[in-house]
C-alpha cells in the first residue's frame, strides 16, 4: 500500500489493518516458552474474565490441566484491560501518609515548576518521600514545627522538580567504556524484542550519582539502536543502591498493568551492524522487512491467543479445548505492543525512515509513543502531530552521519512550536547525561520559550513515559524529586545546589558555594532566545571605513587587539581603511563625526559587546565532513610518517557546514591536525574558517601551527602499539632521530609547540619529565586527569588545552578519574587547574558532538558567573600564548552578551573588511 493512501486515514482506524499483511514467515515452535503469572494475580484476574470459571457448574469440564487452564485464562481477562495513568494517585498516597513523620521544609523557594510556570515565596513539605504540602504561606502555619522536622531557609533561590531523561543507556553502557560491561543492544540478531535492560542494569556504574549531581533524578534507560527491535526499557531513580530493585519505580502501585517501554530503530547503525552479517538487512529496504516479519510474528500469535479466548468464553468451548494457552517468549512484547499494552520509542532521523515507520504501524495496528533522535521531524509535523506521537530530540547533536546532516538550529524550536510534545534528551553515555539541562539552555538560545524548555526536560518526558500521575511537578502526592539550583537553570553555567530523589538529599554542594550563589552574579532570570530576524541595516560585506555605535562593551582596542580589560559604557566604535583607529564613549566623538561626514556607514547595535574573533584547535573541522562517510574525510595516515611529516595546510577545505557554523557563531580562527590512525598526526595548520578557499589572502593564517601527538589507546598502531613504544618514539624524535626532519628540531628547541593529546595523568607525568629532559615547549590537549598533578604542571610551566570543556567525560579507561564538578565537588578540572597558575585554554576534540560555536559559552561556566575577561581568555589568548601563535586582529560584534545564550553576531571583521553581516546561523 502507498505512503499517501495511508497518510489520509485517520489514526482511530489504524487497528483495522490487523487481519491483513503477508504470508507467514514462520514462527518456530522450539522458541515458544513458559510465561509465569503470580497465583495471586491469576486468580485476581482471572475472576474479571467473562469466560466460565471451572466451579460454575458440575458440566463444564476441560481437557486440560487446573493449572494451564486457571493461567489461560488469567491472561485472556488480562488481554482485556490496557495500562492507566491514575490520577488519583497523589490524593491516595497524600490519605496514607502518617501525620506525624519527620519532615523535610524548605521555604522561601522560587518554584519552577515542570511546565515552566514560576511562584515566588514558596513553602514545600516533604515527608515520607513525596511532597505533602506545596503552598505561598510560611513554615508552621498549617502544622507546627516539631523537632525532628528539617527547615531550610532557601533565600529565594530557584528550585525546579527533578529533571528527566527519556532515554539513556546508564547502567547497561557503564563508564568508562569496556568491552566486558557493554550490554546495551543484543546483537545476534536483528529483531530481538525479548532483550529487557533490566537484565543487564549496573547499579553501580560510576555515571549514575554523577548523573544525578546535575540534577536528573528519573531516567529511561532503553536498550540501543543496532539493531532493529532491541528489547524493553526500565525506568529509574538515579540513586545509589546495590541492586536495581533499589532503583526501579514501583509502576504497579496503583494496581493493573504497569507502564511498559519498547526500543526499535530505523536508519544507519542497523545498516552498518548487519551489512556483512548474512540474511541481515543491509538497507532500509531490509529494515522494512525484518520489521514487518517480526510484527506478522506476533500478530499470529495474538490471533491465536484471541482465539483461544474466545473458545473459552463458552461451556462448550471450554469443555474442547485440548492445548495450553498459546505462549511465545520470543514474540509477546510485541503481541502486547499490538494490544496497546507498551509505549513505543523508535529511533529514527530521516522522513523515509518516520514515513516507513508509519505505514508498519497503520498495517498491523500499533501505536506510536515517540519518535526518538528524529532531527528531521519537522520536515513531516503535520503527520506526526496527525497521530499524535510526541519527539524525544537533541538540541545540538548533528553532522557526523548523513541521516543527522544539515539539521535546523532551530529544530526544537519549530517541533515544540508546531504544537508537538517535545522533550530533549542526552543519549547518556554519547552525551553525558549530567549535562541535560544545557540540551533546554541550547533550544531556549534557539528561540524554544523559556517556558517549553524546562517543560522539555521535566514534565513533557514524564506525560510521554505515562508518569506524569507522580512526576514533573511539585504538587501534594508526587514523588519528591526536587532540585534546588544556583542560578536559573536556563543560564549558562547554572548548577545545582542539592538534589532531592524520593525525598532523600542525593547531592548537596559545599556551604562556600551556597554562599556564592546569594551573589548577584547568579541571575535568577531566564536569559532571552536568539533574534530569528535579521534587522535592516547599513552593514555590507566588503566595507573597510564603518562606525558602529551602542556598544556596550569591548575587549578590542585601537590597535585592534585584544584589551586585558573591556572598556564599557555607551561606546564608539570607529574603523577606517581596514583599521579601528578608536573605541570609547567621548574620546570618539570627533573621529566618529569626520568619519560620518565622510559618508562612512553608521550601524547601530542593539547592546552591542567587540570580542576578538575566536580562536580554537579541533580535530577535524575543515578535514572531515561526516566522520561515519570516509568519502567525506581527507582521510587518516598511519600515523608513523616522521621522515616527511603531514601538514594539514595542503588538505584544508573551506566549504563543510561545521565550518560555516562555527565561523557564524564567532570563532573566526581554527587549528586542525593532519588525521592519523596511530601515534603521530604531523603538522596543524591554523587557517581562517571563514575562507572560500586557500586562495584568500590570510586563509591559512599560520601553515605550521604546531606539532601534534596522540598518547593513549587511540595511538596505538603496528608501529607504537604500546604507550611505552608512544612515548619513546616522541622521546627519540626530540634527542635522538631530530635529525630527520627540521621541525623536530625546531621543537627540541622549543620553536613550536609540541601537542601531545592525552587524558591520563600518568602520561602526563612523563610528558612533564620529557620536556624537563628536552627543553620541548610541550602542551597537553585534552588533560581529564590533569587536575591529579596541576602543581607539577603549573611548576614545568606546561599548558593545558583542555577538551570537553569541563575536562570530564569519563568514556574511556585513560580518563576515568576526571572530575565531574558542583555539587559533588567545588571545582571542575579546568578550575583546579587555573588555581594552580596552569596556562589553560579550552578546545574540542569529539569526532561527534563537535560544535564549537558554543565555545564561548563553555568558557563562561568554566571561568564562573561574570569572569568575561577568563572566559575570553580561555578561547582566545591563551590558544594563541600556548601555541606561540600571533595575535588575532579579527574582531566581531555581538548584539546581547556573548557570554551567556541569547546574544546574535551583527557582524564579523577580517582582514581589513566587513566578512558577514548579521549572519543566520543556518544559512547555506
Amino acid at each position: 500500500m502507498e505512503k499517501a493512501e495511508r497518510e489520509e486515514r485517520p489514526r482511530h482506524d489504524r487497528r483495522q489493518h490487523q487481519n491483513e499483511g503477508p504470508a507467514f514467515l514462520g514462527i518456530k515452535k522450539d522458541v515458544i516458552l513458559t510465561v509465569i503469572v503470580a497465583v495471586f494475580t491469576t486468580y485476581f484476574l482471572s475472576s474479571h474474565w467473562n469466560a466460565l470459571s471451572l466451579h460454575e457448574g458440575p458440566d463444564v469440564v476441560s481437557q486440560l490441566n487446573s493449572e494451564d487452564l486457571e493461567y489461560g485464562l488469567a491472561q485472556c481477562a488480562l488481554n482485556q484491560q490496557r495500562p492507566i495513568v491514575d490520577m488519583n494517585l497523589a490524593s491516595s498516597r497524600l490519605a496514607a501518609i502518617s501525620k506525624t513523620g519527620p519532615r523535610t521544609i524548605l521555604h522561601n523557594a522560587t518554584l519552577i515548576d515542570g511546565d515552566g510556570t514560576a511562584t515566588h515565596d514558596c513553602t514545600i513539605e516533604i515527608q515520607d518521600g513525596i511532597f505533602t504540602r506545596v503552598s505561598k504561606t510560611p513554615p508552621g502555619a498549617f502544622e507546627p514545627i516539631s523537632p525532628g522536622d528539617k527547615v531550610i531557609d532557601l533565600k529565594g533561590r530557584i528550585v525546579t522538580p527533578g529533571l528527566i531523561d527519556a532515554h539513556s543507556h546508564v547502567g547497561v553502557r557503564e563508564t568508562p567504556q569496556l568491552w566486558a560491561t557493554e550490554d546495551v543492544t543484543e546483537i545476534s540478531a536483528p529483531v530481538t524484542p525479548w532483550a529487557r535492560a533490566i537484565d543487564a542494569f549496573k547499579p553501580h556504574d560510576g555515571a549514575i550519582p554523577v548523573i544525578a549531581s546535575g540534577g536528573v533524578t528519573t531516567s529511561l534507560v532503553l536498550t540501543g539502536a543496532k539493531n532493529q527491535i532491541s528489547g524493553e526499557g526500565v525506568v529509574v531513580k538515579m540513586k545509589r543502591a546495590n541492586s536495581i530493585k533499589g532503583m526501579l519505580l514501583n509502576l504497579t502501585e496503583s494496581g493493573g498493568k504497569p507502564q511498559r517501554y519498547l526500543k526499535m530503530a530505523m536508519g544507519e547503525n542497523q545498516k552498518k551492524q548487519f551489512e556483512h552479517v548474512p540474511g541481515g538487512p543491509s538497507t532500509r529496504l531490509g529494515e522494512s522487512y525484518w520489521f514487518r516479519k517480526a510484527y506478522d510474528n506476533a500478530r499470529r500469535v495474538k490471533q491465536e491467543q484471541d482465539r483461544w479466548c474466545e473458545t473459552a468464553s463458552t461451556a462448550k468451548g471450554l469443555k474442547s479445548i485440548t492445548r495450553e494457552y498459546p505462549r511465545s517468549l520470543e514474540w509477546q512484547t510485541l503481541v502486547d505492543v499490538l494490544r496497546g499494552d507498551v509505549h513505543v520509542n523508535v529511533h529514527g532521523y530521516e522522513t523515509e525512515d518516520i514515513l516507513a515507520m508509519f505505514d508498519h504501524a497503520d498495517e498491523f495496528g500499533f501505536n506510536i509513543t515517540a519518535l526518538h533522535h528524529a532531527l528531521h521531524a519537522d520536515l513531516v509535523m503535520d503527520q506526526i502531530k496527525a497521530r499524535g506521537i510526541a519527539v524525544v530530540g537533541f538540541s545540538d547533536s548533528w553532522g557526523h552521519k548523513k541521516e543527522i546532516s544539515n539539521v535546523s538550529s532551530y529544530f526544537p524550536a519549530r517541533i515544540a512550536e508546531y504544537g508537538i510534545p517535545l522533550a530533549l534528551k542526552r543519549d547518556h553515555p554519547a552525551a553525558h547525561g549530567q549535562w541535560l539541562m544545557y540540551e533546554a539552555q541550547i533550544a531556549h538560545h534557539f528561540g524554544l520559550s523559556a517556558q517549553s524548555a524546562i517543560s522539555s526536560v521535566i514534565s513533557t518526558p514524564a506525560r510521554i513515559m505515562g508518569l506524569d500521575n507522580r512526576l514533573g511537578f511539585v504538587r501534594p502526592g508526587y514523588d519528591a524529586d526536587l532540585v534546588v539550583w544556583d542560578r536559573h537553570p536556563l543560564q549558562a553555567g547554572a548548577t545545582p545546589l542539592e538534589v532531592y530523589i524520593d525525598g532523600n538529599s542525593v547531592a548537596r554542594a559545599s556551604d562556600s558555594l551556597w554562599k556564592a550563589s546569594e551573589s548577584a552574579a547568579y541571575v535568577k532570570e531566564a536569559p532571552g532566545s536568539r533574534p530569528r530576524i535579521s534587522p535592516e541595516s547599513t552593514c555590507r560585506m566588503g566595507q573597510s571605513d564603518l562606525v558602529v555605535r551602542r556598544l556596550s562593551m569591548s575587549f578590542v582596542g585601537n590597535n585592534g587587539l585584544r584589551m586585558e580589560q573591556p572598556e564599557t559604557g555607551n561606546l564608539t566604535l570607529v574603523v577606517r581603511a581596514g583599521r579601528i583607529v578608536c573605541v570609547g564613549e567621548s574620546k570618539c566623538e570627533d573621529v566618529a563625526r569626520q568619519a560620518l561626514e565622510d559618508s562612512v556607514p553608521l550601524l547601530d547595535v542593539e547592546d552591542g559587546y567587540t570580542l576578538p574573533g575566536l580562536t580554537i584547535v579541533t580535530r577535524e573541522h575543515g578535514l572531515t565532513e561526516m566522520w561515519q562517510e570516509p568519502s567525506t574525510s581527507d582521510g587518516a595516515s598511519a600515523g608513523d610518517e616522521y621522515e616527511r611529516p603531514l601538514s594539514s595546510r595542503l588538505g584544508i577545505k573551506f566549504d563543510g557546514v561545521h565550518l560555516q557554523r562555527a565561523y557564524r557563531g564567532g570563532v573566526t580562527r581554527v587549528i586542525t591536525p593532519p588525521l592519523t590512525n596511530g601515534f603521530f598526526h604531523g603538522i596543524s595548520a591554523m587557517f581562517r574558517s571563514g575562507a572560500k578557499s586557500v586562495l584568500e589572502d590570510g586563509a591559512v593564517a599560520e601553515p605550521s601551527a604546531a606539532l601534534h601527538f596522540t598518547i593513549g589507546h587511540d595511538g596505538k598502531s603496528n608501529r607504537t602499539p604500546s604507550i611505552t613504544s608512544q612515548i619513546s618514539k616522541l622521546r627519540d624524535l626530540l634527542t635522538v632521530d631530530k635529525h630527520l626532519h627540521p621541525v623536530y628540531e625546531s621543537a627540541a628547541k622549543g620553536d613550536i609547540a609540541v601537542v601531545v593529546h592525552t587524558n591520563n595523568k600518568d602520561v602526563i607525568a612523563h610528558t612533564i619529565a620529557l620536556k624537563k629532559e628536552t627543553g620541548a615547549h610541550i602542551v597537553i590537549m585534552g588533560g581529564s586527569e590533569a587536575h591529579l598533578i596541576a602543581t607539577e604542571l603549573a611548576e614545568a610551566s606546561m599548558p593545558v588545552i583542555v577538551a570537553p570543556f569541563w575536562g570530564c567525560e569519563p568514556l574511556f579507561w585513560d580518563g576515568r578519574n576526571c572530575l565531574p564538578g558542583p555539587p559533588l565537588v567545588d571545582r571542575l578540572g579546568p578550575q583546579l587547574l587555573l588555581d594552580a597558575g596552569v596556562k589553560v585554554a579550552i578546545s574540542n576534540w569529539d569526532d561527534t558532538n563537535n560544535h564549537i560555536r558554543n565555545s564561548i559559552w563553555e568558557a563562561s561556566w568554566v571561568a564562573g558567573p561574570g569572569n568575561r575577561s577568563l572566559a575570553l581568555d580561555l578561547v582566545s589568548k591563551n590558544i594563541e600564548d600556548i601555541l606561540k601563535l600571533p595575535r588575532s586582529r579579527d574582531f566581531v560584534v555581538y548584539e546581547g552578551d556573548p557570554f551567556n545564550f541569547g546574544a546574535r553576531v551583527a557582524l564579523i571583521f577580517e582582514e581589513g573588511k566587513v566578512r558577514s553581516c548579521y549572519p543566520d546561523v543556518d544559512e547555506s
